[in-house]
């Protein structure tokens, strides 16, 4: 009797009725398993508890010498269009290619041009494309290559055949959808024959890459949009489905899976928004997103009154390319100045990692997206509208949100991590006029002794690259897994960690 008696009172207190298990014993941390790689904050992904601090968006610093390259040349129209820009390593050297339209002739084309530093571009001439009687120019395409303005480019250092190094993916002039080329040395492109690879696609500033976390290429665009609504005839602009983001795949560059939506405005945007395209940076085990955000006026002045066709630019986040999370409630990570050339449109095209520095390309324009061709190059104001031209914005490394605590202390747990053997750990923090300490806990939260707070050497620096240490001298691969950390700060701003095995 006694032991049915036992084995009855354990059921109770294991179970729920209908046989739920007790929250404490459902609920099992979950372990993260950490790669060789900086670990950011942009998401929860690694954050169980935030104590009296909170996520603060990174703020670029715009180059004071912007804009570092506007159309000068007579075949390049009033306009920088879609630009990709690359840090060649085998050259030494940054490459960009954008495209360019003439709106007096009508006439659209592909430009390349090159720099040793990243912020003074040259105009090589390259003699492939006759323009006005003469191949003395940068061109490289026209449309009756079978290219046009909506492009992307990227070097593939993955595909064996050095004849498809460089990689694009672009619309043709009268079709609704994407096609695909390749290159030796990104100036020569041979089309895919049997290009378009994707039916239908939407237009607007196309994205392909090959991802090294999935082996695959990826590409986002518009499942759908205004474009493709044009070439159906589709005469009422209210049919016209929103602008929003589309990924497809592909394990050849050839052969596409149908384009899925991935990410769309929803109720929180508001009427109007749009999500115009957007740049993914595979980036220290993730992705990250530069989200072009279109405000659409809609003929209701009073609850968007001001957004007048403008452009910025939001940070997003994804562990997969496919989920994406909208980082800082949506704050604007990019936008324009008032009174200044980059003041109505942005749109990040590139993001080179430079040493310690991320180093934005982004395209800008004082002129409202609805009103380029009648309003460039007028003046009003005292003021002129200028063309789209290119600018640079500085991030720190891995500066896209940081963990910030102010005069009050805070405190950041993570989740419980399991990591192969680590010799360090490293912090990217500023504390300059704070500090940081850290320590490691048992799975349930207890401190370990040797790398406890007390133990910890606090941070009074700004530093990227900053080794914690602890008086015990042991390391963190010394410790039995998982092991959660716990960062303790005061007027300071942590960015990542990374454990250096």
């Amino acid at each position: 009797m006694r032991t049915a008696a036992l084995s009855t009172l354990y059921l109770v207190l294991v179970q729920l009725p209908g046989g739920d298990p007790l929250p404490s014993i459902r609920r099992q941390p979950a372990v993260v398993a950490l790669g060789p790689v900086r670990q950011l904050f942009v998401d929860d992904y690694l954050i169980d508890r935030m104590d009296s601090v909170f996520r603060s968006l990174g703020a670029p610093a715009k180059e004071r010498t912007n804009p570092v390259f506007k159309p000068e040349m007579p075949w390049e129209g009033r306009r920088i269009l879609y630009s990709d820009v690359l840090f060649d390593p085998d050259e030494k050297v940054y490459k960009l290619w954008y495209s360019v339209h003439d709106e007096k002739t009508n006439q659209a084309g592909l430009c390349y041009s090159r720099s040793p530093d990243g912020l003074h571009f040259e105009r090589p001439e390259l003699g492939l494309v006759s323009a006005a009687g003469s191949t003395r120019n940068n061109l490289i395409l026209l449309p009756a290559g079978g290219m046009a303005s909506d492009k992307g480019i990227f070097k593939d250092q993955h595909d064996p055949d050095p004849r498809r190094r460089y990689k694009m993916v672009y619309m043709k002039p009268g079709t609704i959808g994407m096609s695909v080329a390749w290159s030796a040395d990104g100036l020569r492109w041979t089309a895919y024959e049997h290009n378009p690879v994707l039916l239908p696609t939407g237009d607007g500033g196309p994205k392909a890459l090959w991802d090294e976390l999935r082996g695959r290429y990826l590409l986002y665009v518009r499942p759908d949009g205004h474009h493709v609504r044009r070439w159906s005839k589709v005469a009422d602009a209210a049919d016209f489905p929103t602008r929003r983001i589309g990924l497809a795949e592909s394990v050849d560059f050839k052969m596409w899976t149908d384009v899925e939506q991935v990410l769309a405005p929803d109720e929180r945007d508001g009427v109007g928004t749009e999500f115009y395209y957007m740049l993914v940076l595979p980036y220290q085990g993730m992705y990250v997103g530069f989200l072009m955000v279109y405000h659409e006026y809609t003929g209701d002045p009073r609850p968007l009154e001001g957004f007048n066709y403008t452009l910025e630019v939001q940070l997003t986040a994804s562990r997969d390319g496919r989920k994406w999370t909208r980082v800082c409630e949506r704050q604007t990570f990019l936008g324009g100045d008032t009174r200044t050339w980059d003041e109505k449109r942005i749109y990040a095209d590139s993001a080179v990692v430079r040493g310690d520095e991320i180093w934005i390309y982004y395209r800008g324009s004082n002129v409202p997206h609805r009103a380029i061709g009648e309003t460039i190059g007028k003046s009003t104001g005292g003021r002129t509208f200028l063309g789209d031209a290119l600018g640079i914005a500085r991030l720190r490394l891995d500066g896209f949100v940081a963990v910030q605590a102010l005069d009050r202390p805070g405190i950041l747990t993570t989740k419980p991590l399991s990591f192969d053997s680590a010799r360090e750990l490293r912090v990217n923090v500023a504390a300059a006029g704070g500090s940081l300490e850290v320590e490691a806990l048992t799975l349930f939260g207890e401190p370990i002794r040797g790398f406890t707070r007390q133990e910890c050497r606090s941070i009074t620096a700004d530093e990227i690259h900053r080794r914690v240490e602890w008086s015990s001298g042991r390391a963190l691969g010394d410790l039995p897994q998982p092991v959660r950390l716990r960062f303790f700060l005061r007027n300071a701003s942590l960015y990542s960690f990374e454990l250096i095995r």
